[in-house]
């Protein structure tokens, strides 16, 4: 019999305990502890993906009210992917991924992503030194884009720039996400965020 699929604590505690954690509404937190998430009680040691996949429902829409379902889930998985690099497990992994860089941070995927879980599967197939296709089993919400938001922002923090993410191929739980991303030029390593002319880049928005 298949395992049921479940997402562990830290998984959760990453996005409403530490990216939402001051951005929850007194609305938000009774609607997330109508579908199971009491943020006022200590968490279970895992939930089940129906119930993580209600989680995100609700944040899309208390915190993301009115931006199209694809930019929202972008958006969250973004979120998503700082608040975990900022867990005890997950800064040495942002560690190892600075060391090892995109493209060898990409090539581990899997080991990484299923540590939240007990049920992610990753493939990842090399087409250039900056670019991936990956296959995720399971994107865990309702719309791909948070799967991309998520590798993108993860590329990004282990050194990638101006990275593209583009999901194809989703069937409500499966998909392949390519992604592409440059090479960090000189002048923006010296200048911190700046452009290959030499431009302060502007920052980009997160709610």
């Amino acid at each position: 019999m298949t395992p049921e699929k479940l997402v562990h604590a830290q998984t959760v505690e990453a996005l409403f305990g530490r990216a939402f954690e001051n951005r929850l509404t007194p609305a938000c937190r009774e609607a997330l502890k109508r579908v199971g998430l009491d943020l006022d009680r200590k968490l279970e040691r895992s939930y089940t993906l129906d119930q993580w996949k209600d989680f995100l429902r609700v944040a899309a829409a208390h915190i993301y009210g009115g931006v199209p379902a694809e930019a929202a889930y972008y958006s969250l998985g973004e979120r998503f992917m700082d608040a975990w690099f900022g867990t005890f497990f997950g800064k040495a992994l942002l560690g190892v991924a600075k060391l090892a860089g995109p493209r060898r941070m990409l090539l581990r995927a899997g080991t990484g992503i299923r540590a939240g879980n007990n049920f992610s599967e990753v493939r990842v197939v090399e087409r250039s030194p900056t670019s991936v296709e990956l296959w995720i089993n399971d994107v865990m919400a309702d719309q791909p884009t948070f799967a991309a938001g998520m590798l993108s922002r993860a590329v990004e923090l282990a050194g990638g720039w101006r990275v593209v993410a583009i999901p194809e191929g989703f069937d409500g739980t499966s998909c392949t996400l390519h992604i592409r991303w440059s090479e960090v030029p000189v002048v923006a390593t010296l200048n911190g965020n700046a452009t290959a002319d030499g431009q302060a880049a502007a920052p980009r928005p997160r709610a």
